[in-house]
C-alpha cells in the first residue's frame, strides 16, 4: 500500500469513527429520553426543597425559562413547609416537554391544605428541568 493510501485510509477511519461519535452524542442529546424522568426530577425537587437543599433544587430548573436569581428562589421557596407531601397522580411525555400532575399536601394549623399542582418541564439536552418552580 502506498504512503497516500495509507493516509487516505487514516484520515476515512477518523471521519467515519467521528461521525459515528457525533451519531451518538446526537442521539443522547435529541432523541434518547434522559436517564431521570420527569416524576423523578419532581420528586427530587420537593425532597431537596424538604430538607432546604436548595442548590440541588434550584439545580433542577431551567434557567431559560425561569429567570430569578438564585438569591430570589431561596426567598420564595423558602416559605415551604419542610412538613409537606407530595402525592405524584402522572406524568405525561411530548417529545421535548413533559409534565406532572401533582398532590401537595401541607399541614396548617387549621388543618391541612390540599393543592392540585401540574408542574411543567423541559428536556435540556440529557436532563428534564423545571419551567416554573
Amino acid at each position: 500500500m502506498t504512503m497516500k493510501k495509507k493516509a487516505f485510509a487514516l484520515l476515512l477511519a477518523l471521519f467515519l469513527v467521528s461521525a459515528g461519535a457525533a451519531g451518538v452524542r446526537y442521539y443522547y442529546d435529541n432523541i434518547g429520553l434522559p436517564p431521570v424522568s420527569p416524576r423523578q426530577v419532581i420528586e427530587r425537587y420537593f425532597a431537596a426543597l424538604k430538607l432546604q437543599d436548595y442548590e440541588k433544587a434550584y439545580a433542577l430548573v431551567s434557567l431559560r425559562h425561569y429567570h430569578d436569581s438564585f438569591n430570589q428562589f431561596i426567598d420564595r421557596v423558602n416559605m415551604y413547609s419542610p412538613d409537606m407531601r407530595l402525592e405524584i397522580a402522572g406524568e405525561t411525555i411530548e417529545q421535548d416537554t413533559a409534565f406532572v400532575e401533582a398532590r401537595i399536601f401541607v399541614p396548617m394549623a387549621f388543618g391541612p391544605y390540599t393543592a392540585e399542582v401540574r408542574m411543567d418541564l423541559v428536556r435540556i439536552k440529557r436532563e428534564w428541568k423545571i419551567i416554573h418552580p
